[in-house]
C-alpha cells in the first residue's frame, strides 16, 4: 500500500545478486547470448527510493535505467539522489505497477526485488506479464519471493506478532510490540527442544533487522510464500521458463551425500522438480529465481571450456600463513559467508591463492591460467580443462565469483586518493554504503568514514593526517591521540580491498 511505504520509508540497499552482471553472468552459464552489461537497459519494479538502482546507474555510465514504485516519498528521495550525483542515465518514477505497458520499452534485465510475495495475486501477475511484455529476446527477469517450506516457520512467527500488535495502529508501536513478543517467546523457553531453537533463531533474526524491513515485512498485510513449482507454473503462464537462481551456489546440496546426489540426479522431472526437492531439503525460505522467454533454448550441461567465458575472482584466504600450493601437501581456503575448502590439487590452490592476493580485483580465465602456470613452474596441455573444472566446482561452492563484467575502482590508493562519491552522498544519511561492486558495507569507525569523506583527490597524504588528527583532537567519539602514518596506509588498503576507491 503506498500510504504505509510514505509513512514509514524502506531504507534501500544495494543487492549484489539483482546487478545486470550477476544476470549476465547466470544467462551465460546456462548458454544464452545476454546484452552486455556495459551497454544494456534494466527495470526495476518496486524501486523503492532508488537504492538499489542508482549505484547501477553510477557504476554503468552507458547503460540505461528506468524504476517505478507507488510510493511518492521514496521516489522523491531517489530522484534527489541522482540529481545531487548528475546522473542521466536513470529515470525514477512514481507509477502504479498495473499502469505499466509496453510504452515503457524492452529491457534486457528486469528487477522485482522483495515485491511478489507482498502484493495481491492481481499484482503478483502483472509483475510476470511485465517479466514476459518488456523483456528483450535474449533477455533475463529477476524475481525473489519468499518459499515454502521454510516460509511456513516465517508466516507461524509473523502471525503470533500479528495477533499480538492487531489493536495497534502506529508504526512504531507495532514494530517494538512485534519484537518485545518475539523476544518473549524466545527468552520464556528454557527447553533446548526445537521450538525453543527455533524460536531462539527468529528472535534473532527479528532484532537484528532494522524496524522498518520487520514493519514492511514480517507486519505487512500481505505475505504470500510459494512452493518453487507454484510460482515456475505461474511464470509459465506468462510465456516464461526457469533459468536459474541469482546464486549459482543455491542450485546445489549442500554437503549432499552420494545418496542425496543420486536421488537428485535420478529425478524424472528436469531441473524444476531438482529445486524443489533442494528447497525440501534445504527448508528454503527465500528463492531469487530468474527467468527467461519460453523460446530460449538452455544449455545446462555446464562444461569446463566454457569457463573461458569469464571473469573470476574469490574473497577465498588461505588458513596457512605461508601456503605450499607447488606440492601435493593440503591445504584449506575459507572464503565469504562460511564458504572453503581442503585441496591438495596444485592448480586449485595456485588459482585460489592467485585471486586471494588480487581480491577484491577479477581476472579473465586466460590471464588466471598462465598465472597459475608460471607460479607452478610449468605448462601441461590439460591445464585449461583442469581450472575449468575447479573453477565450476568452487563457484557452486559459493569459493569463487563469476562474472562476465569487470568492475572499475582503485586496486590501490594513489598519491591523491578518490573515493566513490556515491559512497559519500551515501555517508551523508548513515552508515551503509554502496562499493564499486555493488556490494554494501557499513562504515563502523569515525575515523574511517571521516576518511571516506576527505577523499575528493585533493589531498596527499600529509594533508589527509593532519585533517584527520585534527577532527580526532575535536571529536568527542573518537580517543584523543595522533594518528600515525601507517595507521592512515591500512586505513587506505582497507578501503582498497572493499572496492571503495575510484580508479
Amino acid at each position: 500500500m503506498p500510504e504505509s511505504y510514505d509513512e514509514v520509508l524502506y531504507p534501500g540497499y544495494a543487492y549484489r545478486q539483482t546487478h545486470p552482471d550477476r544476470l549476465a553472468t547466470m544467462a551465460t552459464l546456462f548458454g544464452m547470448n545476454p546484452a552486455p552489461v556495459e551497454a544494456c537497459r534494466v527495470l526495476e519494479l518496486g524501486c523503492g527510493d532508488g537504492g538499489n538502482l542508482i549505484p547501477m546507474a553510477f557504476g554503468l555510465p552507458k547503460s540505461q535505467f528506468v524504476g517505478i514504485d507507488l510510493a511518492r516519498h521514496p521516489i522523491e528521495k531517489g530522484q534527489a539522489m541522482v540529481g545531487t550525483l548528475g546522473l542521466e542515465n536513470i529515470t525514477l518514477r512514481q507509477l502504479d505497477l498495473v499502469d505499466v505497458s509496453g510504452e515503457l520499452g524492452q529491457f534486457d534485465y528486469i528487477v522485482a526485488h522483495g515485491l511478489y510475495a507482498w502484493v495481491p495475486p492481481v499484482v503478483q501477475d502483472k509483475i510476470l506479464a511485465i517479466a514476459k511484455s518488456n523483456l528483450a529476446p535474449n533477455g533475463v527477469a529477476f524475481v525473489s519471493y519468499n518459499a515454502y517450506p521454510g516460509g511456513h516457520l516465517r508466516t507461524m512467527v509473523r502471525e503470533m506478532m500479528l495477533y499480538h500488535t492487531r489493536n495497534l495502529q502506529d508504526p512504531d508501536q507495532r514494530i517494538s510490540q512485534a519484537q518485545a513478543l518475539v523476544s518473549f517467546l524466545a527468552e520464556s523457553r528454557t527447553e533446548s527442544d526445537a521450538y525453543g531453537m527455533f524460536l531462539k533463531a527468529e528472535l534473532n533474526r527479528v532484532l537484528e533487522r532494522r524496524g522498518e524491513f520487520l514493519y514492511h515485512d514480517d507486519l505487512a498485510q500481505v505475505f504470500a510464500p510459494f512452493y518453487f513449482h507454484q510460482f515456475i507454473e505461474h511464470a509459465a503462464r506468462h510465456g516464461l521458463q526457469y533459468l536459474a537462481e541469482a546464486n549459482f551456489s543455491d542450485m546445489h546440496a549442500p554437503a549432499a551425500t552420494p545418496a542425496v546426489a543420486q536421488m537428485l540426479d535420478g529425478l524424472s522431472g528436469g531441473i524444476v522438480e531438482k529445486e524443489q526437492y533442494l528447497d525440501f531439503l534445504k527448508c528454503r525460505k527465500l528463492r531469487q529465481t530468474l527467468l527467461c522467454h519460453r523460446e530460449v533454448s538452455l544449455d545446462r550441461a555446464l562444461k569446463p571450456e566454457h569457463m573461458t567465458r569469464f571473469h573470476v575472482a574469490s574473497p577465498a584466504v588461505p588458513v596457512s600463513a605461508k601456503p605450499d600450493v607447488c606440492s601435493e601437501a593440503a591445504e584449506e581456503f575459507r572464503g565469504a559467508q562460511g564458504s572453503g575448502m581442503v585441496t591438495a590439487h596444485r592448480i586449485a590452490k595456485a588459482a585460489i591463492f592467485e585471486l586471494s592476493e588480487l581480491w577484491p580485483q577479477s581476472l579473465p580465465f586466460q590471464e588466471l591460467l598462465e598465472r597459475v602456470r608460471c607460479r607452478l613452474g610449468g605448462a601441461a596441455s590439460q591445464d585449461a580443462l583442469a581450472l575449468g573444472e575447479i573453477l565450476l566446482r568452487t563457484s557452486s561452492a559459493g569459493l569463487v565469483e563469476l562474472h562476465v563484467h569487470a568492475f572499475r575502482f582503485a586496486a590501490e590508493a594513489g598519491e591523491r586518493p578518490v573515493s566513490s562519491p556515491l559512497a559519500r552522498l551515501q555517508l551523508q544519511n548513515g552508515a551503509m554504503i554502496t562499493t564499486l561492486r555493488h556490494a554494501r558495507v557499513e562504515v563502523e569507525g569515525e575515523i574511517e568514514r571521516q576518511l571516506l569523506l576527505l577523499l575528493d583527490g585533493t589531498r596527499d597524504r600529509a594533508a589527509l593526517l593532519s585533517e584527520l588528527n585534527a577532527f580526532a583532537r575535536s571529536s568527542a567519539s573518537t580517543a584523543s591521540r595522533e594518528i600515525p602514518p601507517e595507521e592512515l596506509e591500512n586505513v587506505l588498503g582497507k578501503l582498497a580491498r572493499l572496492a571503495l576507491l575510484v580508479a
